[in-house]
């Protein structure tokens, strides 16, 4: 796990680093369905890549309730490759929308009395609205993402479509 974080810390900062001034970064919290970080790299005017870091709960669509439960949570790493496209600039903000593909990598704390443990991978889509304020450097999105995802460890494969509504703040840079 710890290989995990390093990881997307090196890719953050090596995306950072190589951004352009004409680029906007954005990092912040989300929320919704957990709680985490976020942070976000326009790439260029319309191209982007949003990385989300820490615990999320999310709900299935029947697959886990084979298994005794009805929804599974634990950190995840989520990273959305994604397309904006602005929609209204106003004199104090800027309404845009987005769509991308999402990717997501976590891990899960299933049965604690069992000491029993899961990996989850996932692939699916995002779509949402982005508000930039003009006069202040502040960032707001809200999005849906349904998607697909693997449970591996001990339940040797289990799939399961997922979900989860966000809503994340950012601070602009």
């Amino acid at each position: 796990m710890k290989k995990i974080i390093l990881l997307c810390v090196a890719v953050l900062t090596a995306i950072t680093m190589s951004a352009e001034n004409k680029t906007q970064t954005s990092v912040g919290i989300v929320g919704g369905l957990g709680i985490g970080a976020q942070a976000k790299f326009m790439f260029t005017e319309h191209f982007g890549l949003m990385e989300e870091l820490g615990y999320f709960f999310c709900p299935d669509g029947g697959t886990a309730e084979k298994y005794g439960r009805s929804s599974y949570a634990g950190l995840m790493d989520n990273v959305v490759l994604l397309y904006q496209q602005p929609i209204k600039e106003t004199d104090g903000l800027t309404l845009s929308w987005y769509a991308g593909g999402q990717v997501k990598l976590g891990w899960m704390p299933f049965n604690f009395q069992r000491n029993v443990h899961m990996g989850i991978f996932g692939v699916g889509a995002a779509g949402g609205i982005d508000v930039k304020m003009k006069k202040a450097p502040i960032a707001v999105s809200a999005d849906f993402r349904p998607g697909y995802a693997l449970m591996f460890a001990d339940f040797k494969g289990a799939r399961l479509f997922d979900y989860s509504i966000n809503l994340g703040v950012r601070y602009c840079f």
